[in-house]
């Protein structure tokens, strides 16, 4: 499948943010699901994003960043549960997915630029996942899938549904 991705300018004040309310997160956690230098891109992918949400005045919530535990959605889109994925990664990463959507964002390295690239319905990463269509890594007692944007849905589709 083609899709289109959605580019949006990241600032340095966005990563100050970020920083701050991650490192204000990881004082309140009492498990780290994964640990490393670069946690707040969560959080920095997801305030971007907002602020496009916002321009193109579409109507969602955001689900805040500080909340306990990782059973909430980060945004609801279209009467929808989303979670978005954020990496420096060409692929989308995720473990078992639990929400309606999930939508893959990638932020390149000098972290100047977030490419929203596309999205996959839970229906379609469990038929992916069942029928060996993505690639599976394992670390431990971490299991890992792995999706390449080329196989997901087209952003715009998803955000200009009514």
């Amino acid at each position: 499948m083609n899709i289109e991705e959605i580019r949006l300018e990241i600032t340095p004040a966005d990563i100050e943010e970020a920083k701050r309310i991650q490192q204000d997160f990881d004082s309140q956690k009492t498990y780290n699901k994964f640990n490393c230098d670069t946690n707040y891109i969560g959080y920095l992918g997801e305030l971007v994003f907002d602020r496009y949400l916002k321009s193109i005045n579409k109507d969602y919530k955001w689900i805040q960043f500080n909340k306990q535990g990782w059973n909430e959605p980060d945004f609801i889109i279209n009467d929808k549960k989303v979670d978005l994925k954020t990496t420096f990664s060409d692929v989308m990463w995720m473990q078992d997915a639990k929400h309606e959507i999930y939508i893959y964002a990638q932020i390149n390295k000098k972290q100047t630029l977030l490419k929203i690239k596309g999205w996959m319905s839970k229906t379609e990463i469990d038929k992916a996942k069942d029928n060996n269509k993505c690639k599976v890594i394992v670390r431990n007692t971490r299991k890992d899938y792995i999706f390449e944007p080329l196989f997901m849905n087209s952003i715009r589709e998803l955000l200009e549904a009514p």
